[in-house]
């Protein structure tokens, strides 16, 4: 009981020391002290913030500060100024070499579809798809960062029937700018739309997606958990599929990086996309985690990503297994390629280093294995 005590206090104070840090950073700087000048409403929160007496009272009032910041007008504008010059860039770009296929029928309103920014990804691509139609997803966006492989040989059936949509997306900071993108496209569309990469699968233990979905409509936005599975000892690319050669998971379900979230969000509800693993909504709203608690700057794991973290992993309703290395094989090849989102290259030893702590099998991902393997 004493040890999960401290526990407990050892996490409040990382949170309040992260989120302090946070807050001080940003009402030093010029941008950020406008906000807070021109606020009446940041500046209430912030004086409340200073006369905060307890730890707790401290933690409660800074989130405050830190949420309304990402609400007020001013924090928005700049926010979309941002946006739109890294969209403005990339259509330059890529004048000329944008390309889209989509046989699919508009007039069909969807509840449930993915999207996904990929680029030499092809070997993968026909499990990925027949995963996600299994699981009931209703549509994939598929947006293509300059690939050099038969991605389009192997997705050709899928683009004929419509389940598939293709967009050709070059670019070096791309991955956000799809999503915007993809936003557009879909908000009139879809209900729930899935931002994922490749190497994530996501689903529901408790059966199809759209069935669980039903149950959070009232919120914005719905946050799931990665889950790191590792090389499970290939060195080499091994045939078969994804779900059936990697089985093992960090053991540690709280490992930071499984603290982190992908989003499945409502197109319609989104004011912003300008992060990978969470949006910005309409009115302040925010996203929620399978329990239906909010994500927001209490569980700020790093100073400003608290919108992408959880406290604690959760995978009962919602998981997404997160195939983050495959074999050393594909590691080596996926830290030469690169991130679509402009990040610096991975760097092999760093990417490997999590999974020298203690594995566990995961089978539960086993029964779409099976199905897929039926159909492959």
């Amino acid at each position: 009981m004493d040890e999960c005590t401290d526990r407990t206090k050892e996490i409040a104070e990382f949170f309040l020391k992260n989120n302090v840090q946070l807050l001080e950073e940003r009402k030093s700087k010029k941008i950020h002290r406008i906000a807070f000048t021109f606020s009446r409403r940041l500046r209430y929160l912030y004086d409340e913030y200073l006369k905060a007496d307890t730890d707790e009272e401290k933690l409660d009032a800074c989130v405050a500060v830190l949420n309304e910041y990402d609400e007020c007008f001013l924090r928005k504008l700049y926010t979309r100024i941002i946006n739109l010059k890294e969209d403005v860039v990339l259509r330059i770009e890529s004048l000329g070499r944008r390309k889209v296929i989509d046989h699919s029928d508009h007039s069909i309103q969807d509840y449930y579809s993915v999207v996904v920014v990929i680029k030499d990804e092809a070997r993968n691509m026909r499990e990925f798809i027949l995963f996600y139609k299994l699981t009931g997803a209703d549509r994939i966006y598929i947006y293509d960062n300059g690939s050099t492989d038969n991605l389009l040989e192997v997705i050709e059936p899928f683009l004929k029937n419509g389940f598939v949509v293709y967009k050709r997306w070059p670019g070096k900071v791309a991955q956000a700018p799809a999503y915007r993108d993809a936003v557009r496209r879909t908000k009139k569309r879809t209900k729930w739309l899935a931002i994922l990469d490749a190497d994530e699968y996501l689903f529901s233990p408790k059966g199809s997606m759209p069935e669980q979905l039903k149950d959070y409509e009232e919120y914005p936005g719905v946050g799931v958990n990665w889950i790191l599975f590792g090389d499970n000892g290939h060195d080499r690319r091994p045939e078969g599929l994804v779900m059936d050669n990697y089985t093992t998971a960090l053991a540690d379900h709280n490992y930071y990086l499984n603290c982190l979230i992908k989003s499945i969000i409502q197109p319609d509800q989104v004011s912003s996309i300008n992060h990978t693993h969470f949006a910005v909504y309409k009115k302040g709203r925010l996203t929620v985690d399978e329990k239906k608690n909010q994500i927001d700057n209490r569980n700020a794991f790093f100073v400003g990503q608290g919108k992408a973290f959880t406290a604690e992993n959760r995978r009962d309703k919602f998981r997404i297994n997160h195939y983050k290395t495959k074999s050393l094989e594909d590691l080596e090849e996926k830290c030469r390629r690169g991130y679509p989102d402009g990040a610096p290259k991975a760097s092999y030893e760093k990417e490997l280093l999590p999974f020298r702590a203690q594995l566990e099998e995961d089978n539960t991902i086993r029964p779409y294995a099976d199905l897929v393997r039926k159909i492959f």
